[in-house]
């Protein structure tokens, strides 16, 4: 019996050991990877991970150079001629300026400089990685992104006052003026002329930092209306009115970004005021201070530059086979600007001087048609190449939707409402 009834304990038990085993899970052995605490990479601006690096932001001071630089992050000497000779192949090593940000990465082990990131500009940057003694230097730049804005107005004293609300406004004045430069004299609008422009402005990092093109701009000026639409492929690029005519000229008004004062006049029985006589004055002087830049009025090939005698400094410009222009009395002469060299409308060729026969400082500037000298203030400049007829259809899209944007209307001037 007492066999029986210890028989009967012991299945009792197996059986109650079996439903604690399966009510209560086992004991597992802890897992060392799930201990260990995940550190979290952090980027800066730059794309760098910051997490292993002490941080210093620096500017650069007036006069110095990289190799100060380096030398304040106390790299040694044969560590800075290194680094500058591989600078040279990437960058200008001498267009380090004052205030510019660069931001150095040591390291939290032995405070040695790793890496250090150069910002000459707000889009672009430039990286210095020091890689097991290896040394890589790369330029990369951020995001630009577009937006389009329009503003209008009415002018009671300038357009630089009317543009009031409009960031970077001195260069929205520059480029408008640019655009109609043979058209309008900026130094001459009326108080009651109106303006419209769609332009752009770009962002980096949704922080403004520059104007972009103007798209399409109005001007209604001493009851005259100037429009122009800016059109661009593969091929072209420019400023066109509705019909697709260009509303640049062949050749600028003037040699100058500014208007500048005319001291004589284009006469042919001008008293000439060094030799004592009656001699034709083949050109127009512009009493523009010493030093100011001279620009060269249309495309063309420098045909003369040098000094010649009384003209002192001078640049002629072969613009095609009928026009050339001749500035004379420079100071000095625009880099690059010699016998031979392609220059482009609105570059700058010399500055004002007072070389050769003068008394005083001043540009003489003269307009030559077919070897002729011609008055540049009253000639009819001739206009440069309209949109080919192909390219048109493609133009007036553009124009109706730049319409759009500019003035609210659609293609039959009915005023519409805008959406972003």
């Amino acid at each position: 019996m007492k066999n029986i009834i210890g028989a009967v304990l012991i299945i009792v038990c197996v059986v109650q050991c079996n439903r604690q085993d399966q009510s209560t899970p086992p004991k597992v052995a802890p897992n060392n990877q799930a201990n260990i605490e995940t550190v979290k990479a952090t980027y800066d601006a730059f794309g760098i991970n910051i997490s292993g690096f002490k941080i210093r932001d620096l500017s650069v001071k007036k006069n110095e150079s990289l190799y100060l630089m380096l030398q304040k992050l106390e790299l040694d000497e044969q560590q800075i001629y290194r680094a500058i000779q591989k600078a040279k192949r990437v960058i200008d090593v001498r267009s380090f300026k004052p205030r510019q940000a660069y931001r150095a990465y040591l390291s939290k082990k032995n405070n040695e400089l790793e890496k250090m990131v150069w910002e000459p500009n707000d889009v672009e940057f430039v990286t210095f990685d020091w890689q097991q003694d290896s040394l890589q230097i790369y330029r990369a730049s951020r995001a630009v992104t577009m937006k389009s804005r329009q503003v209008s107005g009415t002018i009671n004293s300038s357009l630089y006052n009317a543009l009031s609300g409009a960031e970077s406004r001195d260069k929205l004045v520059y480029k408008m003026s640019d655009i109609f430069a043979w058209q309008v004299d900026f130094f001459n609008l009326r108080k009651g002329d109106t303006f419209k422009i769609l332009y752009e402005d770009k962002f980096v990092e949704d922080r403004h930092f520059d104007v972009g093109e103007i798209l399409a701009v109005e001007l209604e000026h001493m009851g005259d209306t100037y429009t122009a639409y800016r059109y661009e492929n593969k091929e072209i690029d420019g400023y066109y009115d509705k019909d697709g005519k260009s509303v640049q000229k062949a050749l600028l008004k003037a040699p100058f970004t500014y208007d500048q004062r005319i001291s004589s006049g284009f006469d042919p029985n001008r008293f000439h005021p060094v030799l004592k006589r009656r001699r034709a004055h083949n050109g127009v002087d512009y009493a523009a201070p010493y030093g100011t830049p001279i620009l060269s009025v249309g495309d063309g090939t420098v045909r003369r530059a040098g000094y010649y005698g009384a003209a002192g400094r001078m640049v002629e410009v072969e613009h095609n086979n009928s026009y050339k222009t001749k500035y004379m009395h420079m100071s000095k002469f625009a880099s690059g600007v010699r016998s031979g060299t392609h220059v482009k409308q609105g570059e700058v060729i010399g500055y004002v001087g007072n070389s050769g026969r003068v008394t005083g400082t001043h540009l003489h500037y003269g307009m030559y048609r077919n070897n002729r000298p011609i008055n540049p203030l009253t000639v009819d400049l001739p206009p440069a190449k309209s949109l080919p007829q192909d390219i048109m259809p493609n133009f007036k899209e553009m124009r109706n939707n730049l319409n759009l944007r500019l003035f609210n209307q659609d293609t039959l001037g009915i005023t519409v409402p805008l959406t972003e």
